[in-house]
């Protein structure tokens, strides 16, 4: 009989919180506040993260615009897109946009339309990587990232190419925002980029956690209130999350006008102080970032459930159980501390 991964969860929990191997490090950022100017590029990447779900079979040349209000200040930029790519099995879309006002190239990954599915039938499982020793990252996020690596690759080239001097950000919400991070990994081999996600789940284990927030380059991981999304692969699993993160924690699950003020940040691979601390399966919290992140998406639905899957309730029993175990966990390998 098939074990579900479910069942194991809280052995796997008791037997981590008694044998930890080594320490992690908590502390990778000592940065405590952001800028107005933090903010507002916050603000931007999170317009670009949104345009990814209605541009990515735009053709060359073709403006950058959303529906529903998500992209307006992309839009006032006069970003232009100047290569899409696809993947074939995982379903991966985005674009390579050109920003001319702010002198960008922006490589954005579109999220799932289907995360609740990709909740209540996760896999835990890891492939190996090589960017780091000891490197191993989500495997469908990795094969995700392997279907249009050579595409985005060659896209980029050629934009810098064509646009000297200018920056290159990735970024992405939901599942996009883990796929602009191995991507962001992996093209700062060459060159200098800039990460900013926005829900994204943990990608990797301690050591491309590490690896990829202690590269040159800025990482802004943006989280919102109790959205659940952030929250997995949990970290009794051996997931870590790239640090610092920055944390929407006040306001409403549709709040999208936040201050400098409002927005914590916390430092470390394994920090349950932000919103790896929360419970329960907030729908809105995922899809409203800074703004209506998936406005424009058009088929995004996170409820979306086949007749034979758990119910809404019995999956945030189960989301809550994987919180509340790596709190103890988190607390265990951080000497009795949520950071």
């Amino acid at each position: 009989m098939k074990t579900s991964i479910w069942s194991v969860a809280t052995a796997l929990a008791c037997l981590a919180v008694t044998t930890v191997a080594s320490p992690i490090a908590v502390t990778i950022s000592d940065r405590a506040s952001i800028t107005d100017s933090d903010l507002s590029k916050m603000k931007l990447f999170s317009q670009y993260s949104a345009a990814a779900y209605c541009n990515s079979e735009n053709a060359a040349g073709q403006a950058v615009t959303c529906s529903g209000n998500a992209c307006p200040q992309v839009a006032a930029n006069g970003a232009k897109t100047y290569k899409t790519f696809a993947g074939i099995l995982t379903d991966i879309q985005g674009l390579i946009a050109v920003d001319p006002t702010s002198k960008l190239i922006v490589v954005t990954f579109r999220g799932s339309n289907s995360v609740r599915n990709w909740i209540s039938n996760i896999v835990f499982s890891f492939s190996s990587c090589s960017l780091v020793s000891g490197c191993q990252v989500h495997t469908g996020f990795n094969a995700a990232w392997s279907e249009v690596s050579s595409s985005v690759k060659s896209g980029v080239t050629a934009a810098l190419k064509a646009n000297p001097g200018y920056a290159v950000v990735t970024t992405g919400h939901s599942l996009g925002g883990a796929v602009a991070t191995l991507a962001a990994a992996t093209l700062r081999s060459s060159i200098s980029v800039d990460l900013y996600t926005y829900g994204s789940p943990r990608v990797g284990n301690d050591a491309f956690a590490n690896f990829v927030s202690s590269q040159p380059g800025l990482e802004t991981r943006v989280t919102h209130l109790d959205d659940p999304v952030p929250r997995l692969p949990p970290l009794l699993f051996g997931y870590r999350h790239t640090s610092p993160e920055y944390w929407l924690y006040t306001g409403g699950s549709t709040t999208t006008a936040y201050g400098v003020g409002d927005v914590k940040v916390c430092s470390g691979s394994a920090n349950t102080g932000c919103n790896a601390g929360t419970l329960g399966l907030d729908v809105d919290a995922h899809l409203y970032y800074l703004g209506p992140i998936s406005g424009c998406s058009g088929g995004f639905d996170f409820r979306k459930r086949a007749e034979e899957e758990i119910s809404d309730a019995e999956l945030e029993e189960r989301l809550n159980m994987f919180a509340k175990l790596d709190v103890q966990y988190a607390a265990a390998i951080n000497n009795g501390t949520a950071a």
